[in-house]
């Protein structure tokens, strides 16, 4: 997600840098001033890399971020909903009368209830 949000890969070259990814935490965003500009830098010591972006990495990491989470809570929900022990069929109202428009019967239409 990072890479998709234009965070450069960046691998440590010396033993100094190599040192100071391990003391980063893993998957933490540090925000890092340098000669006047911000940085984001996330850590991934396992693949032996720093991710790091600018403002506009940040911001665009954040919607994805925020997409990503909106669409497994979608999941979830629609999960959820699916479950058999929700046992739907119990509700009643599946059949004749939830034709179109949402309208039982006769409702709303000329000559039944609530006329329109």
């Amino acid at each position: 997600m990072l890479v998709a949000a234009g965070f450069k890969t960046i691998a440590p070259k010396t033993a100094a840098q190599q040192q100071k990814l391990q003391q980063l935490q893993v998957g933490q965003v540090a925000q890092v001033q340098r000669k006047g500009k911000t940085y984001y830098v996330v850590a991934d010591p396992p693949q032996n890399v720093v991710y790091v972006g600018g403002p506009t990495e940040y911001q665009a990491y954040q919607q994805l971020r925020a997409q990503r989470q909106l669409a497994q809570e979608n999941l979830e929900t629609a999960e959820m909903y699916q479950d058999a022990s929700m046992d739907w069929g119990s509700w009643g109202g599946w059949g004749v009368g939830w034709g179109r428009m949402g309208y039982g019967l006769g409702v709303g239409r000329v000559g039944g209830v609530g006329r329109f």
